[in-house]
């Protein structure tokens, strides 16, 4: 082969690779990415979201994300770089964060969250004693991210502390025990309304119907 030719396919070869990655090579495409905390948050509570995404430029310097979309999966989305959001009811979200650079250039990172029910907030509503009386309560939860119960129940001007509480967010079944009465339900799928039954802790003698709404 003649110096010319191969000077020509050199040149070709040269020129084939300056179209293929000559953008790539002079602004290469930001690397999307992100971390979420707390790691199992609870519905009704702020998840903190921070970007993680890296954008090295090109061979002449410069880059660096200029943009940031979150898909939080649940009809919500936002243009902040490290959003808090939070989810109304539990279950599993797929996130999405799309960064843009200064050049134009975008990447995606998506991630799955599992959000747990909470029975945290101010719950109000009514049971039915047994000479039948409707008798209005309202109960004071905080449930925390660990899973701990806590809470205060008001019935009449009076004020009874939780002796212990517990809730299973694949059953939703919820056991509240006040003094004596113990207080089972179940949370519904709006996650805003608790009713069931109560009996007494030490007879076991079952009582009547109650429920209540978040507020």
């Amino acid at each position: 082969m003649r110096r010319t030719q191969f000077l020509g396919v050199v040149v070709g070869i040269v020129a084939l690779l300056v179209v293929t990655a000559g953008c790539a090579l002079f602004n290469a495409a930001p690397v999307a990415g992100f971390s979420w905390s707390p790691q199992d948050p609870l519905a009704r509570t702020d998840v903190q979201f921070t970007d993680l995404s890296t954008d090295a430029g090109g061979l002449f310097g410069g880059g660096g994300v200029t943009l940031w979309n979150w898909d939080f999966g649940d009809n919500d989305s936002s243009p902040s770089q490290n959003p808090k959001h939070s989810y109304e009811v539990g279950g599993t979200y797929t996130v999405r964060l799309t960064v843009t650079d200064g050049a134009g250039k975008s990447a995606t990172s998506q991630k799955q969250i599992t959000v747990t029910p909470t029975l945290d907030g101010r719950w109000t509503g009514s049971f039915t004693d047994i000479n039948w009386n409707t008798l209005a309560m309202s109960i004071d939860i905080g449930h925390s991210a660990s899973g701990g119960i806590t809470g205060t129940l008001y019935i009449v001007a009076q004020a009874f502390p939780l002796v212990s509480g517990s809730f299973n967010a694949t059953t939703r079944e919820v056991q509240l025990t006040f003094s004596l009465v113990v207080f089972r339900g179940t949370l519904d799928a709006s996650e805003h309304r608790i009713s069931g039954f109560w009996y007494d802790s030490i007879s076991g003698i079952r009582g009547e119907d109650w429920f209540v709404t978040l507020q």
